[in-house]
């Protein structure tokens, strides 16, 4: 099993969007196993699936007891999307304090063996985690288990200077998890535009690797009142074509091969 969490410090970048059409686009077209975890406070990509906090949610998994993440595998759920399940968040993630040094460590190696535990029973091909605009004790989690990430990016000024910070985040966490590698970066909301196009060369001259771009539109708005995934309620959106198009580039990487 693959473990990649959807990254970005900054808000309203389109993680939950991407977090969501990867993982229907993986379970729908390519028949893959697909867990989802919801990692932020906000609990959007758990509201989106279906999900009930109650059943057992990240949260929970984050302050129970270190047992080899068997009670994590235990909050599982099904999703209203065949082929996903979720492990969803709820509010009380804004609570968990990364800074408590007693309880630091123990909260990013959870969603660590979570992921060894199921590569182990097979019972997934990819887990995707949706992470909150910030680094804190979940998002901690997350890279903790990761295998690769991917960050979403909104070609302004802003987040392109942003970029530095989150690198930089990336790196701190190769000191818990070393086999840590960023994927490449997804450009997201483009729209044609002399300056969106200059900051797409920039951000492709700049040597990492970067995926192809999302079309801003109107749908993916309205698919949250569907509570639908792309390929359902607008398969032949902009948005959706480009989803399709940059999930086939990562699998042909590899499901994807790590860059950096």
């Amino acid at each position: 099993m693959k473990t990649v969490p959807i990254l970005n410090l900054k808000g309203g970048v389109a993680k939950t969007s991407t977090a969501v059409n990867l993982a229907a686009i993986l379970a729908g077209d390519y028949k893959k196993r697909v867990l989802l975890v919801d990692a932020d406070s906000q609990c959007n990509t758990t509201e989106f699936f279906g999900g009930d906090p109650a059943s057992g949610s990240l949260a929970d998994v984050l302050r129970h007891e270190y047992d080899g993440g068997v009670y994590a595998v235990s909050c599982i759920q099904a999703s209203n999307f065949p082929g996903v399940d979720l492990l969803a968040g709820d509010d009380s993630l804004m609570d968990l304090d990364l800074t408590k040094a007693e309880t630091g460590t123990a909260k990013a190696a959870v969603l660590r063996d979570m992921a060894l535990l199921l590569a182990e029973e097979d019972r997934y091909d990819v887990c995707i985690v949706d992470c909150p605009p910030a680094f804190n004790a979940a998002s901690a989690a997350a890279l903790a288990a990761a295998d690769e990430v991917i960050i979403p990016i909104k070609l302004d000024a802003f987040s392109l200077r942003g970029m530095t910070n989150l690198l930089r985040q990336l790196a701190n966490a190769r000191t818990i998890n070393p086999a840590l590698r960023l994927s490449g970066i997804l450009p997201t909301m483009w729209y044609r535009s002399e300056r969106i196009q200059e900051a797409e060369e920039t951000l492709r001259g700049s040597g990492l690797p970067v995926f192809p771009h999302i079309r801003r539109t109107d749908k993916v708005d309205e698919m949250t009142f569907d509570q639908e995934p792309l390929i359902v309620c607008n398969p032949r959106c902009a948005a959706c074509v480009d989803y399709r198009r940059f999930i086939r580039e990562w699998l042909n990487l590899g499901g994807g091969a790590a860059y950096v």
